[in-house]
């Protein structure tokens, strides 16, 4: 399979940035929603939490404090899920291509997920901005973001795998995950401070994979620390697994694939 990533190398990314650019095609803006779209998020998230929430939250005494700790993971989650559900929807939206081409499946997967990864270092870079505008300055711990992003994709392209696939025999998976996804954004610290929790629900968060990439980026983006080799390790070790639950399973149902799209 890594093979046919490297093989098709130069397709997944530049038909990536084609549905990048292209996503908002007729629109007046066009590609300018790209980065639109995740500051109105910033602007209304930070409006509602940050005045409503901070109440609530005593670690929180300055209102860009929170506003940096929310976007530090919604941001994030918000290029996870987008790239869990467009991944999940590939293969059937690119039915007319699989019955004709003889490119492999995973293949138009990684282009959505790599779409997604260009979004997210959009609205990252978008984040930066606002950071310095509130007075709140990067420092060079935050140069490894783009890696804790990277593996987050990861993550979300071993779903998106898993879950195209499914999606292929079982139509209801695709409205099931935007179910669940929903659930699981406020199961995860995004919205909230951990320590709002009741102490018994904090053994329960490391069950969450989400919390283990959400984690590291809010150290690193609030805290200005590097996350710890255990975090890395665990970050690596989950990407790897989705990756390979859904090449295992694309590999054995791969034959009744283009039959039922």
């Amino acid at each position: 399979m890594l093979k046919d990533y490297w093989r098709y190398r130069n397709f997944i990314i530049s038909n990536a940035f084609r549905d990048l650019r292209y996503r908002f095609a007729g629109s007046s803006l066009g590609f300018f929603w790209n980065v639109l779209n995740p500051l109105f998020l910033i602007i209304i998230y930070t409006m509602v939490f940050s005045r409503l929430m901070s109440v609530k939250l005593p670690s929180m005494h300055s209102t860009a404090g929170f506003a940096i700790y929310l976007c530090a993971g919604l941001l994030p989650w918000i290029g996870f899920s987008e790239t869990v559900m467009r991944c999940g929807n590939s293969l059937i939206e690119n039915a007319s291509y699989l019955k004709k081409l003889s490119i492999p499946e995973q293949i138009f997967v990684a282009i959505s997920a790599l779409s997604g990864l260009y979004g997210l270092i959009i609205s990252i870079a978008l984040l930066v901005i606002i950071c310095v505008l509130w007075g709140y300055y990067p420092t060079g711990v935050w140069l490894i973001l783009p890696l804790l992003l990277m593996l987050f994709q990861m993550f979300g392209f071993g779903l998106g795998l898993i879950i195209s696939v499914l999606n292929c025999f079982f139509r209801d998976v695709g409205q099931i995950v935007g179910l669940v996804i929903q659930l699981w954004f406020w199961g995860t610290p995004i919205v909230y401070t951990e320590d709002i929790l009741p102490a018994q629900l904090h053994s329960w968060l490391g069950l969450n994979p989400a919390y283990h990439f959400i984690k590291p980026l809010q150290v690193v983006i609030v805290e200005n620390r590097l996350p710890t080799y255990s975090d890395w390790l665990t970050m690596l070790a989950i990407s790897s697994v989705s990756i390979l639950i859904g090449g295992l399973l694309l590999k054995v149902l791969r034959h009744e694939i283009r039959d039922v799209v």
